[in-house]
């Protein structure tokens, strides 16, 4: 039971923010509201701005009459964006308008573009969604969701893909639509952002239990009451990986774990060219954790597509564990990663008919590591690991998504790889969950794993070996005195000295 007998009145002009930990139930509430999914009982009541209307009953409604309604009256900013990969962001942006028969084509464009300059990505109007960054994306979404001007927009976790300059605009961006009288409701696990809403709901286990929040990792606050996490539901992270048996020894491969000479990649489409990394020079070790930060937008998610081999570099070398990745044809990379780098993505890719169980699995049965009897076993110590060994046999949509990230993290460890990669592994989990999965990368990185993770959470910087930041394409080491820190980045803009 996802949602337990929610009463919620929500007010035009109303900023309202709903908090809560991964799984109690924020963004099934959501999809409640927006007719995204069906109730089992009860009502959602939508009272139109135009007096003398009678409420319309959301859960009344044909899924065409949904539809409709939507487009007319509901912006809908996703979590994972949902932009149509085939068509550039100005069309992406003005399609609600095509589906609501608004569209007009000189005034839907000039709508289009302007909505593109207040999230200020005009000059990347005609690119696809593949050629920019998840913040970038994120800021389209918003954009989109605007184009048909509804009074009411609801905002999953808009700002988790985001570094903290940019949140802040988004931000910003939703207070001037508030001042102007819209009504937005906005999902988020930033405790800072909280205490910025006109009003701030608190849900957890499915309970909507308070108007106010506790700006603190440990409590939760319940009218007068403090809620605490009981010891039974902590996740004992002590030792997580000490009874998961490891396929090969202990003994790593004497070559540095990752090195990048000199890497150059370049995007090419219709509306121009655009280099997203410029003569990328890198050497981590093993047993090194490693965060990588940067603006939207500066090449993060590029750089490690060239350290897993997902893409290639337009030139340069990548060598992972002293082998050449891209001398390697496309069936042997793909071998080499499933046993040498584990990648948890920030949008979880899990298959969405097997059970989080059969998806941890599913590494070991395509690398074929460890004997098959014991790899269910092996599958349910990581799950257990991340908190999640009594949602082992749900599937990855009867989950939160702040689950399926903790899913995905087990499942980039299931084959034992020396490497583990994460694009922005704790941007959908909250404080206390994404305590856990840092303090197991911590541990795996004591153990002799390298772990690169991108993030934009800077109490993280304080937390990992080594923190790199890039801007433009470039890097800027955080660990020498000399350079720019990643805060200091993040504020000022200006990096340091490339290297």
């Amino acid at each position: 039971m996802a949602l337990k007998g929610v009463d919620i009145d929500i007010l035009p002009g109303e900023f309202l923010g709903i908090v809560g930990k991964s799984g109690a139930g924020k963004t099934t509430l959501l999809n409640m509201i927006s007719g995204v999914s069906k109730l089992t009982s009860g009502e959602v009541l939508f009272y139109p701005q135009s007096t003398g209307r009678h409420p319309v009953e959301i859960g009344r409604m044909s899924q065409d009459e949904l539809a409709a309604w939507r487009g007319e009256n509901m912006g809908i900013v996703y979590q994972s964006f949902e932009l149509m990969p085939q068509l550039n962001l100005v069309n992406n942006i003005m399609l609600p308008q095509e589906f609501a028969g608004h569209f007009q084509r000189g005034l839907s464009q000039e709508e289009a573009l302007a909505l593109l300059d207040i999230v200020e990505l005009s000059e990347h109007a005609y690119k696809l969604p593949a050629h920019i960054s998840g913040g970038q994306k994120q800021r389209v979404a918003i954009a989109r969701a605007l184009i048909n001007d509804p009074p009411l927009i609801v905002a999953d976790e808009p700002t988790g893909s985001l570094d903290s300059l940019t949140a802040e605009k988004i931000f910003n961006i939703f207070t001037k639509l508030v001042e102007g009288g819209k009504t937005v409701i906005m999902v988020t696990h930033d405790m800072e952002l909280a205490r910025r809403f006109s009003r701030c709901l608190t849900i957890s286990d499915g309970v909507v239990s308070s108007e106010k929040y506790l700006v603190n990792s440990e409590e939760y606050l319940v009218g007068s009451d403090q809620v605490s996490v009981s010891s039974e539901q902590q996740t004992d992270i002590s030792h997580p990986t000490s009874d998961i048996p490891h396929p090969t020894s202990a003994i790593r491969n004497p070559q540095s774990a990752i090195y990048l000479q000199d890497v150059v990649k370049t995007y090419v489409n219709a509306a121009g060219s655009f280099t997203a990394l410029k003569g990328i020079d890198l050497l981590i070790d093993y047993g090194q954790f490693v965060a990588l930060v940067g603006k939207s937008g500066s090449g993060k998610s590029t750089l490690l597509n060239m350290l897993t081999g997902i893409d290639h570099p337009t030139s340069g070398q990548v060598c992972i564990g002293g082998e050449d990745i891209y001398s390697m044809s496309e069936s042997e990379r793909a071998l080499w990663r499933g046993l040498n780098v584990g990648i948890v993505f920030q949008f979880f890719q899990l298959l969405p008919t097997l059970t989080l169980l059969e998806n941890t699995i599913l590494p070991m049965d395509y690398c074929d590591v460890y004997p098959y009897a014991e790899r269910p076993d092996r599958a349910m110590a990581l799950l257990d690991m991340v908190g999640l060994a009594d949602h082992a046999y749900d599937l990855p949509a009867h989950v939160s998504n702040g689950q399926q990230q903790a899913a995905a993290i087990a499942r980039s460890l299931a084959t034992d790889p020396p490497i583990v990669v994460a694009d922005e592994p704790t941007g959908n989990l909250d404080s206390k969950s994404a305590d856990v999965v840092i303090c197991v990368f911590r541990e795996l990185a004591a153990a002799g794993k390298t772990i690169l993770i991108v993030t934009h959470d800077p109490s993280l910087t304080s937390r990992v070996d080594r923190t790199l930041v890039i801007a433009d394409g470039m890097l800027v080491d955080g660990s020498d005195q000399d350079s720019v820190s990643s805060e200091q980045y993040l504020v000022s803009g200006q990096p340091g000295s490339p290297r």
